[in-house]
């Protein structure tokens, strides 16, 4: 029989805000590992239709702890990461913990379905589900990865077609042909504003780039463009006038899986962990290893940053970083930020730099441009890092990590702060944001558009048929051109959520949308979305005497394919088959009266 030791431990649920501590004990052997000591907590707090698991910490200075004066010692995770590490899962137990020491336990439990959908009438409970149902979705997933393949498995077509077809792929629009799944995310841009200065840099034309860079440039070109037949030689000559062109030092870090990225730059932070603001893969030929190095930077980047010893970093920010690849004379780069998921984009097409024209010096010219304004935006990452802080979250709000960097809009000359509160739908692509104003503590509605019906709107809302518009602006080229649009939020429930939806709507409903139609025909305005989940009912107003009928208490609230016919308003690319169905259009068809019609026709299926 096992030698079996008694262990006494404080622990919490990690959804506790503050945390919350009980004490107990378990009895085990202390010769097993420690991931087995993990295990058989876990197997303790388990509970039904939820995946728990158990972390683990050693305290920098090992003490005993009662739970009061370990809810006061450690009141959230911040706290506890700087007075402790999360314990190796492959060290002894009995070499890792003192017989007296009293360990800290931190217990996650997440529900193993997910709600396939948000409702839109949410009360204050509702958003504390969504706000713990969200951070722990994202335990999960940060779990995912670091027991998922290392990233130069991971990064072989095999295995990348697999894990895009799984629950933690990388948002970087590729996906797996048979399983589907949503692999697209909103623009980078307007997560960090350091992808959009850098973009704007390499359009600037007054941007000047130093001599040495520019002749740097050419010798990196000249190196490429020697084929390489052994990866070894290629990777020490291309890597040193690379790190000199942008001004960085190349680092070979390991993480504590044992797993790593080929190169990177590091950073260290006020939380005595270094960041990566760059990682880098160099390959002899495009190629070589077997995979796409784009597609391995982006898994050696989620490595790296779902590392547990990242928790800091985690806690603290999206974690902004840039990406790139070379392989031959094939140069990508790249931005990658960590939300609800990892989203890499593409910055720049993969660029040949090989020196394949005689008299073209602009090829020199065009490419050190773009490696001077990455030189420059890696700049400002290392000082973000720098001076990293921790993020002011409100009670019952989503972390920063989740949302755009974009915290304000104009109102009449005026700017207006805001904080976000969750997102109005469950989905890592969503661009719409619950949010309240920091002036007035009033809610609103904050949504990032590539277009948008601002007339229609206005149109609606002056006939009480839409939320009151407060803003429609463009964000500029730093982040991508995209427009902020703000307006009031409204209590109620779309069609979608207050209906079932195989059943068709009651007929006061569909004339309610129908004299809608007919009100934004008198500004010869067409709706090009008209689907359940676009149409609200708003709830009645608890000061109102008299009752009002449901029919007058239709709202329209997504005007980004809506406009006046015939103004070239189109349907975008890569239309929705859902919306090809119901409106019997083609991607790019202009969007047209009878378009709307036959989705009015169409609304109780859709």
């Amino acid at each position: 029989m096992a030698n079996k030791q008694r262990f006494y431990y404080v622990a919490t649920f990690d959804h506790h805000d503050p945390f919350l501590f009980w004490r107990s004990f378990i009895e085990i052997d202390p010769n097993l590992q420690v991931a087995d000591l993990e295990a058989a907590l876990a197997a303790k707090y388990a509970a039904e239709s939820h995946d728990t698991f158990a972390e683990v910490y050693k305290l920098n200075h090992p003490n005993r702890f009662t739970p009061r004066t370990a809810s006061k010692e450690f009141p959230n995770i911040e706290a506890l990461l700087q007075k402790a590490t999360s314990a190796t899962e492959d060290d002894l137990i009995g070499e890792t913990f003192r017989e007296k020491q009293t360990l800290v336990v931190l217990v996650h439990r997440e529900p193993i379905h997910a709600p396939a959908a948000l409702v839109e009438d949410r009360d204050d409970s509702e958003v504390k589900d969504v706000v713990s149902q969200l951070r722990q979705d994202f335990s999960k997933y940060v779990k995912g990865v670091m027991e998922g393949k290392t990233p130069s498995v991971a990064a072989r077509s095999t295995h990348y077609n697999e894990i895009q077809g799984s629950d933690i792929p990388l948002l970087d629009g590729r996906f797996n042909g048979r399983a589907g799944g949503q692999t697209v995310a909103p623009p980078i841009e307007i997560y960090h504003p350091v992808f959009g200065a850098f973009s704007e840099r390499c359009k600037d034309p007054q941007l000047e780039v130093p001599n040495d860079v520019l002749c740097d440039t050419a010798s990196l070109l000249r190196s490429v463009s020697k084929i390489s037949v052994q990866e070894a030689p290629r990777d020490s000559e291309t890597r040193g006038i690379l790190a000199k062109i942008l001004g960085v030092s190349f680092e070979h870090v390991v993480n504590t899986d044992e797993t790593s990225c080929e190169f990177m730059c590091v950073q260290h932070t006020p939380q005595s962990i270094n960041a990566a603001p760059a990682l880098f893969e160099i390959k002899g030929e495009l190629g070589s290893g077997g995979s796409d190095p784009s597609v391995q930077a982006s898994f050696s980047y989620a490595r790296f940053y779902c590392n547990r010893e990242r928790t800091p970093i985690r806690e603290r920010s999206c974690c902004p970083a840039f990406l790139i690849s070379l392989a031959g004379p094939w140069l990508v780069i790249m931005g990658a930020v960590l939300t609800s998921r990892v989203i890499t984009q593409r910055l720049s097409p993969y660029e040949w730099l090989g020196c394949s024209r005689v008299l073209d010096d602009d090829q020199v010219l065009q490419v050190a441009r773009r490696l001077y304004a990455l030189r420059l935006s890696i700049a400002d990452l290392k000082e973000y890092y720098q001076n990293l802080s921790s993020p002011d979250v409100e009670p019952d709000h989503i972390h920063p990590r989740f949302c755009p960097c974009i915290n304000s809009f104009s109102l009449d000359g005026e700017n207006v702060p805001f904080v976000y509160v969750q997102p109005l739908e469950r989905d890592p692509s969503s661009v719409t944001f619950k949010a309240i104003r920091s002036d007035t503590e009033s809610p609103i509605v904050i949504k990032f558009a590539r277009r948008y019906g601002e007339a229609a709107h206005k149109w609606m809302a002056d006939k009480r048929l839409a939320p009151k518009l407060l803003a429609c602006e463009s964000l500029g080229e730093k982040y991508d051109n995209l427009l902020l649009v703000v307006m009031e939020f409204v209590e109620g429930q779309t069609l979608h959520d207050a209906y079932d939806s195989t059943e068709p709507l009651p007929e006061y409903v569909r004339y309610g949308v129908r004299k809608a139609l007919d009100v934004l025909a008198q500004g010869d305005f067409v709706f090009g979305d008209l689907r359940r989940p676009n149409v609200m009912v708003e709830n009645e107003n608890e000061g109102e005497e008299l009752e009002v009928p449901l029919e007058k208490r239709i709202r329209f609230i997504d005007f980004d394919w809506a406009g006046r016919e015939g103004s070239d308003l189109r349907y975008p690319f890569h239309l929705a088959s859902v919306v090809r169905k119901a409106a019997g259009a083609l991607e790019n068809d202009p969007i047209t009266r009878a378009h709307q019609d036959k989705m009015f026709e169409n609304l109780d299926s859709t």
